[in-house]
């Protein structure tokens, strides 16, 4: 049985399959990732509903349907209940069984010691269910379940409502229950409002009574400390010994905008009614999802699914991610990420979603010290390594950015607007003031984008409606021909739209008289063209006019050029991760290994010494220098003799890990003297040595670091950057997962702040950057096949030199696993 280490317990899955199709699963953990025959569970596949009520069951559990009797009632009596409880439903019901959970999985024991039922519902009828409870069910909306229950009734939920509340017999005109084993099943999702006190005795209740799934809304768990933690534990016990399924806690809940179910008291569902759309969205921050989801309202943009995960305690982010890339009603997915609890599903998950044309948007917290402390204490999330998640989700085409707001407009451009052709092209920014025109230029460079070089074509059109003068970018419509203005601005637009170098067209409007008929001539114009036209109200509230055209347009805009900006970057990143997804796979280049046999001789587990790190680097082609490793005064000597002179000497230590720092390095010896005197100093540092190693003394024009390391969860990482002592002070690195293609390593080359120099600066000759793109990617499968058992590898510096000569390692260390700890080499 495979077995996957996951929190505090453990998931196993018979290889002969998962959930409802012929395996069998333990699980008492707080995320289920079902593999080998699949599940429906965790991939969010939706297969037909079936019209019969009983046999559809087999679809998500094998066992005996048991329906047990509810407070006494007859079977008639029952149904009579269901149907006073809400309007009626066509959807089958399904049965519930009335199971209790065992003794060991109310106190919270490990999986290996109860035999665990399949989960009970998949994660499209979590989100969309035939029948919800509201336990903590309440008239009162200052209260989280009066809110739920609130809004379930204002959007329009077209379910089965039953409101659980043992103090009224009836709330919003529906009858209330006492307890969830009172009320009539079977019950899809349970939400759950309640004091944490009682939660553990509710949880218990939903398992026994057959509930699917539980969004528990209830904080101060995990997120809290230890004995928060603890009750976690027990609850996810208890469900998973059940099959039942739990979002939360310290969650939200979600929003079905596309089938009105909004399972949430998040105050942005406030408004009457959420415009359906494609957005999805899935996020640790319930109250950031509401913001955003507030926020996107505003600017006219449509959601489909957007689900608050917290703590993640059973269902996790992944699962969620994994439903919306087979969701057909979502076609673009933002993810606000604190912490994952199994990194190594989402590089998979993400190339998933880029190969079915859904551009994935993410937000990481943690990029600082501070953020990543903050992260820890608001899910009970690690955060982990900020640039390796970075680098990770860029490589399998996913849009990082900071802001969560520019997130969610990127994401509304995405949806109802055509993406960049392709990445590189330039903007054509078109405004009616001069003023508006050149700051809005400026701005351009510090996001990395460009004004757009236009073609004879569209040069020409522009000749027609404006003196020869002003026939350039950015374009001022106050320059037009009298009475001309919207016959010229629909010529220019439509030859922009065709021009091969403008990628989009940036239209920032100031105060001006007819604002909202102006605006409501872009949209025609933009989705003719084919390609993003970004329109920003520069004004404030007398501009509302201008944005209600706008939305009745079903046309997304800004408010803040800047906004605009950094909207446009991301949509050249998508369009960068388009590209990076439709090369070929990365090819293994001559000579990089794999290894055949063993690792060479000396690199064995923990640290290496430069002269192993150099032996196992040149394995894979990588240049390193000429050097020998001596233990006298004579054998420095001859060594010297032998390399040719001027060398350097270095001591050798496996503790230190800056040589320099304590003059263990002596460079430009010139004859035998020197090598004397540099040997009997270094015999005299204050650290042991094992030797000193006698290397030629080479040359660039120009110092490199890389590097490699395995990051859990997240599997090998390269890295390249501006080289030497001060490294660490630059910190002008890029980082990007192992193997590489040699358009990668190039790519990463080309993004560092060195770059100018390395294509040749005041008159000095471009360097060998080929060179050091290919012992990138040679390091890069070094790093793929040394896998867990590479803590980390440095070369520092490697020296690039001019154009056609190469590049070499001058320095190198390395820190390695035993083979038992991190799998075979």
């Amino acid at each position: 049985m495979r077995r996957q280490r996951l929190g505090p317990m453990r998931v196993g899955v018979r290889a002969g399959g998962a959930s409802g199709q012929g395996g069998r699963v333990r699980h008492a953990i707080p995320h289920i990732t079902l593999r080998g025959g699949g599940s429906e569970a965790s991939s969010g596949k939706v297969k037909p509903r079936r019209e019969k009520t009983r046999p559809a069951l087999g679809r998500w559990r094998r066992r005996p349907l048991v329906q047990g009797p509810r407070s006494g009632r007859s079977p008639p009596a029952r149904a009579k209940l269901q149907r006073r409880a809400s309007p009626a439903s066509s959807r089958p019901v399904r049965a519930a069984p009335r199971r209790r959970p065992t003794k060991a999985a109310r106190h919270g024991e490990t999986a290996e010691a109860i035999a665990m039922p399949p989960a009970r519902l998949p994660i499209a009828h979590i989100v969309n269910p035939r029948s919800v409870a509201v336990i903590g069910a309440s008239e009162d909306v200052g209260k989280f379940g009066g809110r739920v229950i609130h809004y379930l009734i204002r959007h329009g939920y077209a379910g089965r409502l039953l409101p659980i509340n043992p103090n009224r017999p009836a709330i919003r005109g529906l009858t209330a229950w006492p307890g969830i084993g009172a009320a009539p099943g079977p019950v899809d999702v349970a939400v759950l409002a309640v004091p944490a006190a009682h939660l553990l005795r509710e949880i218990e209740a939903c398992a026994a009574a057959g509930v699917g799934a539980c969004i528990v809304i209830t904080g101060k768990l995990a997120d809290a400390g230890p004995e928060g933690a603890a009750l976690e534990a027990r609850l996810r016990a208890v469900a998973a010994a059940a099959g039942m399924r739990l979002v939360g806690p310290n969650c939200l809940g979600l929003f079905n905008v596309t089938d009105r179910a909004m399972l949430s008291s998040s105050l942005a569902l406030e408004v009457e009614r959420l415009k359906p759309g494609g957005i999805g969205m899935v996020s640790q921050s319930g109250a950031l999802t509401g913001a955003l989801v507030s926020l996107g309202h505003r600017h006219g943009a449509g959601f489909s699914r957007c689900i608050s995960v917290g703590n993640q305690a059973d269902l996790e982010l992944c699962d969620f991610l994994d439903y919306l890339v087979e969701d057909p009603a979502t076609r673009v997915i933002t993810l606000y990420v604190e912490g994952l609890k199994d990194p190594a599903r989402l590089a998979p998950l993400l190339r998933r979603a880029r190969a079915a044309g859904k551009p994935v948007l993410c937000v990481k917290a943690g990029r600082s010290e501070a953020g990543a402390q903050a992260a820890r204490s608001h899910t009970a999330s690690l955060a982990g390594s900020h640039a390796a998640f970075a680098a990770v989700c860029r490589a399998a085409g996913a849009v990082l950015l900071d802001d969560p707001a520019i997130m969610v407009l990127a994401a509304d451009m995405l949806d109802r607007q055509p993406p960049l052709p392709r990445p590189g092209m330039g903007v054509a920014v078109v405004a009616s003031s001069g003023g508006s025109t050149v700051t809005t230029t400026d701005m351009l460079a510090g996001f990395g984008l460009r004004t757009a070089r236009m073609g004879p074509a569209t040069r020409a059109e522009m000749a027609r409606w404006m003196p020869e003068s002003h026939v350039h970018l950015p374009l001022d419509t106050g320059s037009f021909h009298d009475n001309t203005s919207e016959a010229a601005l629909a010529g220019c637009l439509r030859a922009f739209m065709a021009d091969p170098d403008i990628g989009a067209v940036l239209v920032p409007m100031t105060t001006q008289p007819a604002m909202a008929r102006r605006a409501a001539l872009l949209p025609p114009l933009a989705r003719e063209g084919g390609r993003p036209l970004l329109y920003v109200m520069m004004a404030g509230e007398v501009g509302d006019a201008a944005r209600a055209a706008m939305q009745a347009a079903d046309f997304p805009y800004c408010d803040h050029v800047a906004q605009a900006l950094a909207v446009l970057r991301a949509l050249e990143a998508e369009a960068e991760g388009r590209d990076r997804h439709a090369l070929p796979p990365p090819q293994r280049p001559p000579g990089a290994g794999p290894l055949a046999g063993p690792l060479p001789e000396g690199s064995g587990a923990g640290a290496l010494t430069e002269a192993e790190t150099k032996r196992l680097v040149a394995a894979y082609g990588l240049p390193v220098t000429r050097e020998v490793l001596v233990a006298t005064e004579a054998e420095a000597v001859a060594a010297a003799e032998a390399i040719g002179f001027p060398v350097v000497l270095k001591g050798v230590s496996r503790a230190v890990v800056h040589k320099s720092d304590l003059g263990l390095v002596r460079l430009g010896l010139g004859d035998a003297a020197s090598v004397r005197e540099a040997f009997a100093a270094l015999q005299a540092a204050p650290v042991t040595l094992e030797g000193v190693l006698v290397q030629e003394m080479a040359r660039g024009a120009a110092e490199l670091i890389l590097g490699a390391r395995h990051e859990p969860g997240l599997g090998p990482l390269v890295l390249v950057g501006t080289g030497g002592v001060l490294v660490e002070v630059l910190r002008d690195v890029q980082l990007a997962p192992a193997p590489l293609r040699p358009e990668d390593a190039m790519a990463m080359l080309r993004r560092l702040g060195l770059w100018p120099v390395l294509e040749g600066v005041r008159g000095r000759p471009p360097l060998d950057a080929a060179a050091a793109a290919e012992a990138l990617v040679r390091l890069s499968w070094l790093a793929a096949d040394l896998g867990p058992r590479l803590v980390e590898l440095d070369l520092n510096p490697l020296l690039l030199r001019a154009d056609g000569q190469g590049c070499i390692a001058v320095d190198a260390r390395a820190t390695l696993q035993p083979a038992d700890a991190g799998g075979a080499a």
